[in-house]
C-alpha cells in the first residue's frame, strides 16, 4: 500500500492489525517453542488471524 501510495488504506490496515518491526529476525530458533512451518501453514494460520482481528473490531 505504500509503494502504491494510498496512505489512507495503509493507515486502515494498520490500525486494524497493528504493524510489523522492520529489523532483523535473528534469534527465533533459540526459543523453546519455536517451529519452523510450511508457507501453506503460514497462509492457513495468517488467514485465521486476520479472521479473528476482524471480528473483535
Amino acid at each position: 500500500m505504500r509503494d502504491h501510495a494510498d496512505l489512507a488504506a495503509m493507515f486502515r490496515y494498520e490500525r486494524q492489525y497493528g504493524v510489523l518491526a522492520e529489523g532483523p529476525m535473528d534469534g527465533w530458533q533459540d526459543q523453546p517453542e519455536a517451529a519452523e512451518i510450511s508457507a501453506e501453514e503460514f497462509e492457513r494460520l495468517w488467514t485465521e488471524a486476520r479472521r479473528a482481528l476482524g471480528n473483535s473490531a
